[in-house]
């Protein structure tokens, strides 16, 4: 046996040795990275530890637990903050006198928001997760304050736009320091709690806005929001320690690192995208409004991709992320999972009011069934995956629920009962709770370790993009099936529901008198159900992509590479083994 043979045979038996001891011990490894973490101190390897001893506090499992509650209160304020201001924001607009400006109460946190996040990660490996959280954390509480005191919308716009874009930077962080926080085998519990909160926020928050309406006033939608983001910054500040080895040079130099054209291309094109999405339907497609936002989105992506791809020495985007097969499919899913679940959110309440004349709280009601499917698949996808560790096998079964849940809920009519109507959702929220988490902990099992903050938060960009893209969609397709619909109406009928507003406000159709309620909820039945057709098609292109998916097994190493530096690595620690304990000792 010559030496090269020698060297492959024992690499080989300290492979196979590694690998016995590891299923006696009963521990998975998700791939190479988490192998890193482990063996980086013994090896003495160029490798970044993900918790590194120098930095990782040691918390007692209470406090490890309200460390957690810090982030998911964290996690929940921005969520909720999406669609607090949902059932205000007339009153607002009024109140502030600035109805021609609405549309940019929830444009301008949005927009900040989904500019944020893909920032926000890449920040989080050159200063560290907890500066960026609390840089995050600090700018929504201050944009809140604006908000909760605002007298006028040139005061509440400037103060969304702030809180946005803190918020943004807290849930990427949120995702990204459970990752780093919990061991291998309990990060899709902590990404299925993460998912919860993120839902579930999402659902009640209408709700609690509403009942901030009828019970105090609009205000409170934001003093929320201040008591929540103190609440969990305090805790974040005192309980978190720094879950990521960052790199020991001066402030100037970490300032030299950022991707700054990258960092400026990215917000101009997504601020670009979103601001001509939602002019379209104000000012109409041909106007400058949105022509000339769709132009400035053109060029910056353009830039942008010059700018990733041939310059920047770190990227806020790395091409072998974003241009990985495996990792962009995987986005192309959550990416269709979005689109669904913004239009359940805002449209299901649309078609429970205008049709079947649920009030602003039932509607939202309605919903519940939707948020508890969702809960449960959350939960029981993470406990299930211990069991069959295949994510790929829960994220085409959840496709495939999304389709069939989408496809029932098309074929609601205008008489169905409440039963059916919250059933067929169920199906949906059951397909989004258990792919989410899957495609998440997937994402990050196939990158790189240095890339997975940047992974992390590409996944919830990519949700929130496609949701806020998705919002500006089902707009432009519901007025102009209602166009469609209200031709087919006879005038008499089309002039009383002009003289009530019944036209432009589906709220005041049941003030018509009874006899002229029915061909106008007919119509926005009709526009309604069209609409819906999109999710359903967003459904089925999201089953198509999770066919493609990369079939392994959680725990595993996912690659050939994993698994030779693998070998290498058990074959460091192991050498490392008999240096401490004498040469007497055996692999």
């Amino acid at each position: 046996m010559d030496t090269r043979e020698k060297t492959e045979y024992t690499s080989t038996e300290v492979y196979s040795s590694h690998s016995e001891e590891q299923i006696i011990q009963n521990t998975e490894i998700s791939s190479l990275r988490d192998v890193q973490d482990a063996a980086s101190t013994k090896t003495g390897s160029t490798l970044q530890n993900n918790t590194p001893e120098d930095t990782k506090k040691t918390l007692s499992v209470g406090w490890t637990l309200v460390l957690f509650a810090g982030l998911a209160i964290a996690m929940f304020m921005v969520s909720l903050n999406s669609t607090i201001v949902a059932p205000a924001m007339n009153i607002i607009a009024a109140d502030l006198d600035g109805l021609s400006s609405q549309t940019w109460i929830a444009t301008a946190y949005m927009v900040a928001f989904n500019a944020s996040q893909p920032l926000a990660a890449k920040f989080s490996d050159i200063f560290g997760r907890k500066p960026v959280i609390l840089f995050g954390g600090v700018l929504f509480f201050i944009g809140s304050i604006v908000n909760a005191l605002a007298k006028n919308m040139n005061t509440l716009i400037p103060g969304r736009t702030v809180q946005g874009f803190g918020g943004g930077c807290v849930m990427a962080m949120a995702y990204i320091i459970v990752t780093d926080m919990g061991p291998v085998e309990m990060r899709p519990r902590l990404q299925a709690s993460l998912a919860v909160i993120y839902g579930l926020a999402s659902v009640v928050g209408p709700l609690i806005g509403g009942a901030f309406v009828d019970k105090l006033n609009w205000h409170w939608d934001f003093w929320l929001n201040v008591i929540l983001s103190a609440i969990s910054m305090i805790i974040i500040f005192f309980l978190l320690s720094e879950s990521t080895k960052v790199e020991n040079s001066s402030f100037i130099q970490k300032m030299k690192r950022i991707d700054w054209f990258g960092s400026l291309f990215t917000t101009s094109f997504i601020c670009c995208l979103l601001l001509a999405l939602n002019w379209g339907p104000v000012y109409g497609w041909g106007d400058a409004h949105s022509i000339g936002p769709f132009v400035a989105a053109g060029v910056s992506l353009i830039l942008l991709v010059g700018v990733e791809g041939f310059y920047a020495a770190e990227p806020i985007m790395p091409g072998r992320v974003v241009l990985n097969p495996a990792v962009a499919i995987l986005y192309l899913c959550v990416a269709c999972l979005g689109v669904g679940f913004i239009g359940t959110l805002y449209f299901g309440p649309v078609l429970f009011q205008a049709v079947f004349g649920a009030s602003s709280t039932a509607s939202g009601i309605r919903l519940i069934p939707y948020m508890a499917l969702l809960i449960v698949a959350s939960v029981g996808g993470s406990i299930a995956i211990a069991k069959f560790p295949y994510p790929k096998f829960y994220i085409v079964l959840g496709a495939a629920f999304n389709v069939l849940g989408y496809g029932l809920f098309y074929t609601i009519k205008e008489h169905d009962s409440w039963g059916k109507q919250a059933g067929y959702l169920t199906l949906c929220g059951f397909a989004f709770g258990l792919s989410q988490q899957n495609i998440i902990i997937s994402v990050q099992a196939l990158v790189e370790k240095r890339d997975m903050a940047v992974a992390t938060s590409l996944n919830n960009f990519f949700l929130m993009l496609a949701s806020s893209v998705g919002v500006a969609v089902y707009q432009t397709l519901l007025k102009r099936f209602l166009t469609s619909e209200f031709a087919k109406v006879a005038p008499e009928i089309l002039g009383i529901a002009v003289k009530f507003d019944a036209l432009a406000n589906y709220l005041a159709i049941r003030d018509m008198p009874v006899e002229a309620q029915a061909p106008i909820i007919h119509a926005y039945w009709a526009a309604l159900n069209k609409v819906f057709i999109l999710p359903m098609g967003a459904g089925a292109v999201g089953f198509i992509c999770s066919l493609l998916v990369r079939n392994y097994r959680f725990g595993a190493p996912t690659s050939q590479a994993d698994n030779e530096n693998f070998a290498e690595l058990a074959s460091a620690k192991n050498r490392d083994s008999i240096t401490e304990s004498g040469p007497s000792e055996k692999i």
